[in-house]
């Protein structure tokens, strides 16, 4: 994963053990250079960004969007899934130009899984109007996933850099440990994805439509297939190790558990994000 500190994971993973709207941009538009950090976040030893729910108000709580290995140390267990938990996190909203531009608070932890797939939402103690009065503008989640050669950005808000690549489609699953992720998108290391730790949680945008597609999540150490380094298993039930090759989670399954509130609920129908136990 590619948590600053934590031991291997996302391409910087980190080479020691396990240790990666108020306005919503406009199709066909990539960011300028002066907006490119717009909407990220720097959490403790992670990246993420705050994101808002189609139809959120103004004066709704806004929502980071991070990695489930983010929140918790130890990690999450293989089947672990967190709701509706209070949390108080520090965080650190970027402008455009990736300098701080609010110190808020994550009040309580939404939703955190690494079962299926590597993510979490915190909710904040500041609404959206709140964030827009601070220069803060949100992101927005793509419906879709990534296809096979959508050329995508991965700002990451802890470090302030950002990295660019064409997307080698998805994996089947993936494998680390005892995670198991499915559909995780492919980003190639040498293809200008050589994204090291402290990139977790950092969102994957379509260059051409400014929207979220995903969050980096993991990658290629070297080491231990499956273990130290993020291995494929296909849908034949052959596992490969692919060097050189990072992966980030789908965001779009997100956007199936917003109720008619405008808020995030697992019990909507169609939901397809791993339940509570």
């Amino acid at each position: 994963m590619a948590r600053h500190g934590s031991r291997r994971l996302v391409a910087a993973l980190v080479l020691a053990a396990l240790g990666g709207l108020l306005v919503q941009p406009s199709a066909g538009a990539a960011a300028a250079p002066s907006e490119r950090f717009a909407g990220t976040a720097r959490l403790p030893g992670c990246s993420g960004a705050v994101v808002r729910w189609p139809a959120a108000l103004d004066s709704d709580r806004a929502v980071v969007l991070t990695n489930g290995h983010c929140v918790r140390l130890p990690f999450l267990g293989a089947r672990e899934v967190l709701v509706d938990q209070e949390r108080w996190t520090r965080i650190g909203l970027l402008d455009g130009r990736g300098e701080v531009a609010m110190e808020v608070r994550g009040v309580r932890l939404q939703y955190a899984t690494m079962f299926r797939t590597d993510v979490a939402l915190l909710e904040l103690r500041e609404t959206y109007a709140d964030l827009a009065a601070g220069g803060v503008t949100p992101m927005a989640l793509s419906p879709r996933g990534p296809s096979r050669g959508t050329e995508v950005r991965i700002p990451s808000g802890y470090w302030g850099e950002q990295r660019a690549c064409t997307t080698r489609g998805s994996a089947h699953r993936v494998h680390e440990r005892s995670w198991d992720w499915w559909r995780s998108i492919r980003l190639p290391a040498r293809g200008g994805c050589a994204i090291r730790g402290g990139y977790s949680g950092s969102p994957v945008v379509d260059r051409a439509t400014g929207l979220v597609v995903g969050i980096a999540n993991t990658g290629y150490v070297g080491g231990r297939p499956c273990v130290d380094s993020a291995c494929e298993e296909d849908r034949r039930g052959v596992v490969r190790l692919r060097r050189q090759m990072n992966y980030g989670q789908q965001t779009a399954w997100l956007l199936t558990c917003i109720g008619s509130d405008r808020t995030f609920d697992l019990s909507v129908a169609g939901c397809r994000l791993p339940q509570p136990r």
